[in-house]
């Protein structure tokens, strides 16, 4: 699965990732800086900039990958989009799989 997901300060981009990769939720992210948001919030149409995350995980951690960057996440409403990938090649997925199993199994 990749997951995508926004948010204001490049430094919570950075927590959040590094918290993520630390809790094997995710195998890998892509921080990308300085995008320009439009939205309607609140009633105002706001133009502001923040950080996006492209992350890679697997299907069956998403309910829980969700729970965790809602709580990481300081926005009011964070969008978390994901979006299942038909098919990975056998080592990527292999890699992705040993990237976030849990030490433990």
């Amino acid at each position: 699965m990749r997951i995508i997901i926004s948010t204001c300060k490049p430094d919570e981009a950075d927590m959040i990732s590094d918290t993520l990769l630390e809790e094997r939720l995710i195998a890998s992210c892509n921080i990308v800086p300085n995008i320009t948001t439009k939205v309607r919030w609140k009633g105002e149409a706001v133009t502001q900039t923040e950080t996006l995350l492209i992350m890679r995980t697997r299907a069956e951690l998403m309910w829980k990958l969700e729970r965790r960057l809602v709580e990481l996440n300081s926005f009011e409403v964070p969008e978390v989009a994901s979006f299942e990938i038909k098919e990975w090649n056998a080592r990527y997925f292999n890699w992705l799989y040993g990237a976030t199993k849990d030490p433990k199994e």
